[in-house]
């Protein structure tokens, strides 16, 4: 109930702007709230229409210098050192290399976006939201095609996707916004879809026009293997951004530990969790010098926690699209829970277990000296095939074709998780999480006025205080 009063409020203040600055603004604040609170509403395509048809004339007039001409313009809200997401814009451009020339275009100018090693030229936006998507537009025109890489609240490159294919700019969705709500969806001529729940919550939540099947680009085509043997005694090893951990009724990796560590002699290395996550205490007090929680780290330290590991355990509740399949790569025995509701991302969601009960019994005896369970073997050769950085290239480039690709069968059998598995399991942990810092982008008239829709509002006293304070405090 709350989430919908405010999530009705954002979408009237957005539509009833006077100026397209406050109108995306606001847009972008109803992207973020809908985006966090993984409620099952998966998208609106009137309120963007409405949005882009009221304001579609502001946004062609820009004075962006364009781009050079290129193949293929990336256009990404931030790029990130670590991360799955920015890992398969860099993957996907080692694809394209061969086909043509590329461009990077960031929407959200921040010092710590990572560039380094981009193949082609890199600019940023800056200053207002409405100069961002006319800056968008501009620098697209001299670009074939444009893939969209953006954040599900980017609300600028939305608006722009929808000027630029309505110029006949061929546009295309990196759907990074699987199992959440998005913009720009129905903006594009093809969502590329990268798993199969993606799949199902476009196909059955979203408005678009055409789907394709992309997959997430693992393999390298330009190193060749190397035979890797873990050693048994070395750390366990996970990785993920720290929330991906946050416990779920009968998905907690602390109660996981709690129990394994008396059983075996192996320390855990966790990548991307750090102390500030409380619910981590308990299990570090009662095993003190076990577990070390490393934070985010670069890649090449990465690569050598790796290649010590005695085996890998994917992130649960919320699994690693590339970092699970990565740990494969690197020949590490990989272990998971949750067979059953896999996302059906690539093929290392055979590496399952149906409970975590399971997946304990399994590590333990694994640990103990018994044979791993799965033929890691086949799994890397599938992930090379299928999924290398050539294979997810010739997709995308088939999709740009209008010759559209269904994912594997494999990854159908795989994929059965429902697109409501992470708005069932939100609605039973999460109280509303309301949006922060981003209400900068509203004007002062805006403020005032949302201020007093929010003050006439039904909504509850905790996030009336929570929502004034930020509309007041929220500058820089």
């Amino acid at each position: 109930m709350e989430l919908k009063l405010l999530s009705d409020l954002l979408s009237s203040a957005a539509l009833s702007s006077t100026s397209i600055n406050d109108a995306l603004a606001f847009l972008r604040l109803y992207a973020r709230l809908n985006w966090e609170n993984i409620s099952g509403f998966f998208s609106n395509e009137p309120l963007e229409d409405a949005i882009y048809n009221e304001w579609r004339q502001s946004l062609c007039c820009s004075d962006h210098n364009s781009f050079p001409q290129a193949d293929f313009l990336h256009i990404a809200t931030q790029t990130h050192r670590q991360g799955g997401h920015t890992r398969l814009l860099w993957n996907l451009s080692e694809g394209l290399r061969d086909y043509g020339t590329q461009a990077l275009l960031l929407t959200d100018a921040r010092k710590r976006n990572f560039v380094d090693d981009f193949p082609g030229p890199v600019s940023r936006l800056e200053g207002p939201l409405a100069a961002r998507s006319a800056g968008i537009v501009a620098a697209s025109r001299n670009a074939k095609t444009v893939l969209l890489h953006i954040h599900p609240d980017d609300s600028p490159a939305a608006l722009a996707a929808r000027v630029l294919r309505a110029e006949g700019k061929r546009v295309l969705f990196v759907n990074h916004a699987d199992h959440v709500f998005s913009l720009a969806t129905g903006a594009a001529d093809v969502v590329l879809e990268i798993c199969m729940t993606g799949w199902k919550t476009t196909s059955g939540h979203r408005s678009f026009r055409a789907q394709s099947f992309m997959g997430i680009p693992i393999a390298t085509d330009r190193k060749p293997q190397v035979p890797h043997v873990a050693p048994r005694d070395g750390p366990i090893v996970s990785m993920g951004n720290s929330w991906k951990y946050d416990p779920a009724q009968q998905l907690s990796f602390p109660d996981f530990l709690m129990r394994l560590l008396p059983k075996i002699q192996n320390d855990v290395v966790l990548i991307g969790p750090s102390e500030k996550d409380g619910y981590w205490k308990e299990v570090m007090d009662a095993f003190p010098g076990r577990i070390r929680l490393c934070g985010l780290l670069p890649t090449n330290e990465v690569d050598r926690i790796l290649k010590s590991a005695s085996c890998y355990i994917d992130s649960f509740p919320i699994e690693g699209g590339t970092s699970y399949p990565q740990a494969v790569m690197a020949g590490v025995p990989c272990f998971a829970p949750n067979a059953n509701e896999a996302s059906g991302i690539t093929p290392v969601e055979e590496l399952r277990f149906e409970t975590v009960d399971e997946l304990e019994h399994e590590v333990v005896k694994f640990l103990h000296g018994e044979p791993y369970p799965f033929d890691l073997n086949a799994t890397q050769r599938r992930l090379r095939r299928d999924f290398s950085e050539a294979a997810v290239a010739a997709r995308v480039l088939a999709a740009i074709q209008n010759n559209f690709v269904q994912p594997f069968d494999y990854l159908e059998r795989t994929g059965r998780r429902d697109p409501d598995y992470n708005a069932k399991r939100w609605i039973e942990a999460v109280e509303v999480r309301l949006p922060k810092r981003i209400w900068r982008d509203l004007s002062p008239f805006a403020r005032i006025r949302f201020l007093g829709m929010v003050r006439k509002s039904k909504l509850s006293k905790t996030s009336k205080n929570t929502v004034t304070r930020e509309l007041v405090t929220r500058w820089i």
